[in-house]
């Protein structure tokens, strides 16, 4: 007849068992990158372009430029409403400048 193990011989087996998964998953991890780099070497691929990071998009990207949102009707001058008001819009009411939308489009 035998006998149920007992609680710290099951938790001996799962220790056992987890450092295997480790060891098992680390192996494959190693195995897998090394098929990564020879690849890589293979067709001269960079890290850069593995990342996805090639040397134009690493560039600095500005924002976006801004449509035009003010228009002095004097000039024809515009303004996005971004940084310093012009002279023409300073102290005056914004909305007396804003330049309206086309109504069908």
């Amino acid at each position: 007849m035998e006998t149920e193990p007992s609680l710290q011989e099951l938790l001996a087996r799962r220790e056992a068992l987890e450092r295997q998964l480790r060891e098992a998953r680390q192996e494959e991890a190693d195995r897998a990158l090394r098929e990564i780099v020879e690849k890589m070497r293979e067709y001269k691929i960079s890290l850069h372009e593995l990342m996805g990071t090639t040397s134009a998009a690493v560039k600095k990207r500005s924002p976006p430029a801004a449509n035009a949102k003010y228009r002095d009707p004097a000039t024809g001058a515009t303004w996005t409403g971004r940084g310093r008001a012009p002279y023409w819009i300073a102290d005056k009411n914004r909305d007396d400048f804003l330049i309206q939308p086309p109504l069908f489009q």
